[in-house]
């Protein structure tokens, strides 16, 4: 469905809607078997990790398969380019979908992108206020119902200019995004007292953010607009140890400039310097010592901060210690008693691994010998953690290679699930642990994981991009048309990947071509969506059809003009794909590459004797779109090729009709003699 573009991207809208599903994506799973499964759960883990294109993939199965909530987030999706560049057009058209469907903000939002437009489209506005406030929105302080007060009530700042953000919540988390990110013009329009102390439930706000990613301009400003560089979260963690364990070293400088204190400890004892030992980053080591920080301290298990540089094998930290007089625990006399209990200090304090079997605590840790001497004294290698998951699990996520061996070896079972019922294998897949992944495949775990895994390994792999496991597991003979929930195969990921080199090995491997996902979509739809030209070229080359429609009948050859894709559009035009295939809302490969504003396809599509006057279900023609978004080469385009003027949509209205309501007068003018 073409719509037109629009011009206000809409990024706080992406705060509102992506806060509230990495929030709740972080609640406890208490009582899940008592409840409905949510659709969007597997969206909310990928959000949570920041795996943007796994959600997105998610979000369009979804959406395609008419869910609500999902079409509203794919749009949010398209306003903020998380997937790709940003396209209003496809925002709007999910937008319109989800209101259609009864979804309120869906209605709000379209009414306040064409608030924003420029020049604003105020019927259009009115029109789909009225529909959110017939659908129960209620926006504060509402006054007369126009098509100002939509835009200025709408969920924005920076992101959606000339709005404001009603909601402190939603500033709130724009700021925390921001923060992370480095935005600074976004901070600058954000960061008021009130939401620079804000905090969330662990007890970090905006300036832990920005430490933790080691966004040094973003701290400077924070400090500047009264963020307290010695708050601590609910584990009195503060900034400084923050940037100190991420080893930036001027995220650091710029918070002992602040007067952060440079010997604090959090509740488990562990100092500044321990943070910064636990990094590896001799840099930020030493700016710490140099600014006052003592290396005397011990934590509650008795750990110096030479523990934590030697554990983590940083050499160039523990000489640099050991020079300032540090001194490591002596751990060959815990490990020489007659029987190992604990790895712990008893009586200490709170123990950071309490209920942990002591061989899980040793394979999260780069610890040979320890994990060595515990299995010689009869620890059970198929132990679990509290929270179900198996140590050979942890050994996964902690990424030694070594310790997987050793515990494979003792007879761990090659693939014990934890509480979401993830192997060994999937954990080390999603965590990119390559050499994890092949020394269990050495071992003999098997290449496709579990059978109840949540999604196969080399699906995971090529959702996550780790294109490496991918080789590592077809080379294991894993099973390359394995499919997730939706449907997707990794043949479909690797097609809207930037490097072809895994798509080819997958087809080689005899990745099935024109293999479908849930939304009906093959490889080439993929290639054609994320404008992938040598992959749509090697794809087109195996004998991938460019007239394969997915469920809404969208060829990927429409995938292409929908996404201004013009090499790739040109490929399979070239390649003989038909124009005239309508979508399931009428559009044919001309209107969409109009809504995309593509002259290129256009040209090519025209040159191909595509129907210039086709009309979709909502009765807009090319022309008519390339008005209604202010295109005026696109209106020269099509006029000269012999684009009616005179047909009208399902509004009643011509070309010239929506080029004069939305204030674009040359358009308008240039329409009227022809």
């Amino acid at each position: 469905m073409a719509r037109p573009r629009l011009a206000c991207p809409g990024r706080a809208l992406l705060v509102a809607a992506l806060g509230a599903l990495a929030t709740s994506a972080a609640l406890p799973a208490t009582h899940s078997e008592m409840r409905p499964a949510d659709p969007l759960d597997n969206v909310k883990s990928a959000i949570r990790l920041k795996n943007f294109a796994a959600a997105a993939i998610e979000l369009e199965q979804l959406a395609a398969r008419g869910n609500a909530a999902a079409e509203y987030l794919l749009a949010v999706f398209y306003l903020n380019g998380l997937d790709g560049p940003r396209d209003t057009e496809k925002a709007k058209s999910w937008l319109e979908k989800a209101a259609g469907q009864g979804d309120a903000r869906a209605a709000f939002s379209l009414a306040s992108l064409y608030a924003q437009a420029d020049p604003p489209d105020t019927q259009s506005a009115d029109r789909w206020l009225a529909r959110a406030q017939a659908l129960g929105f209620k926006p504060q302080a509402r006054r007369a119902g126009t098509a100002s007060v939509a835009a200025s009530e709408v969920t924005a700042s920076v992101f959606l200019p000339a709005a404001r953000i009603v909601d402190a919540s939603v500033k709130r988390e724009a700021l925390w995004l921001a923060a992370a990110r480095g935005d600074l013009a976004s901070v600058q329009v954000l960061a008021t007292p009130a939401l620079v102390s804000a905090s969330d439930e662990f007890g970090r706000g905006a300036l832990e953010r920005a430490a933790e990613a080691g966004q040094a301009r973003t701290l400077e400003l924070l400090v500047q607009r009264g963020a307290r560089v010695d708050a601590a979260d609910r584990y009195g963690i503060t900034a400084l140890m923050l940037a100190a364990r991420g080893g930036n070293v001027e995220a650091v400088a710029v918070l002992l400039r602040a007067h952060a204190a440079v010997n604090a400890a959090d509740h488990n004892g562990n100092t500044v310097v321990m943070h910064a030992a636990a990094g590896g980053q001799a840099a930020v080591v030493e700016r710490l010592l140099a600014a006052g920080a003592t290396v005397a301290p011990r934590n509650l298990q008795d750990w110096s901060a030479l523990d934590f540089a030697e554990i983590g094998g940083a050499r160039e930290v523990a000489a640099r210690l050991r020079a300032q007089g540090a001194i490591a625990l002596q751990r060959s006399a815990v490990i020489a008693e007659p029987a190992v209990t604990s790895v712990q200090r008893a009586g200490q304090g709170r123990d950071l691994y309490a209920g942990w079997p002591d061989l899980a605590v040793a394979a999260a840790r780069p610890a040979p010998a320890l994990l060595a001497s515990l299995l010689a004294r009869g620890a059970d290698p198929n132990a679990t953690t509290p929270d179900g998951t198996p140590v050979l699990g942890v050994a996964a996520i902690s990424g030694a290679p070594a310790t997987v061996a050793t515990l494979l070896g003792a007879g761990a079972h090659a693939l014990p699930g934890d509480r979401h019922g993830s192997s060994a294998l999937l954990i080390a897949t999603r965590e990119g642990r390559e050499d994890v992944v092949a020394i269990m495949l050495a071992h003999g775990v098997p290449a496709d994981g579990r059978a109840d895994d949540p999604e196969p390994p080399l699906v995971a792999a090529a959702k996550s991009a780790h294109f490496a496991i991918v080789r590592v597991l077809i080379a294991a003979h894993a099973h390359v048309d394995a499919r997730d929930a939706n449907g997707l195969t990794a043949l479909m990921l690797a097609a809207a990947a930037p490097d072809p080199q895994p798509l080819r090995q997958l087809l080689d491997a005899g990745a099935a071509l024109e293999g479908v996902d849930k939304a009906g979509r093959t490889a080439l739809w993929y290639a054609a969506h994320a404008a992938r030209t040598e992959s749509a070229r090697i794809l087109l080359q195996h004998g991938a059809s460019a007239d394969h429609a997915d469920g809404s009948g969208e060829t990927p050859l429409a995938a292409a003009c929908s996404a201004g894709a013009v090499a790739v559009a040109e490929l399979m035009i070239t390649d003989g794909a038909r124009t005239e295939v309508r979508t399931a809302h009428g559009d044919t490969a001309l209107l969409l590459a109009a809504g995309a504003g593509s002259t290129e396809i256009v040209e090519r599509l025209l040159a191909r004797h595509a129907d210039k006057d086709a009309q979709n279900a909502f009765g807009d023609t090319a022309l008519i779109i390339a008005s209604r978004n202010g295109n005026s080469a696109l209106v020269r385009r099509l006029l000269s090729a012999g684009a009616s003027a005179r047909l009208r949509n399902k509004d009643s209205l011509s070309a010239a009709d929506v080029a004069a309501a939305r204030s674009f007068a040359a358009i308008a003018e240039l329409l009227k003699g022809a």
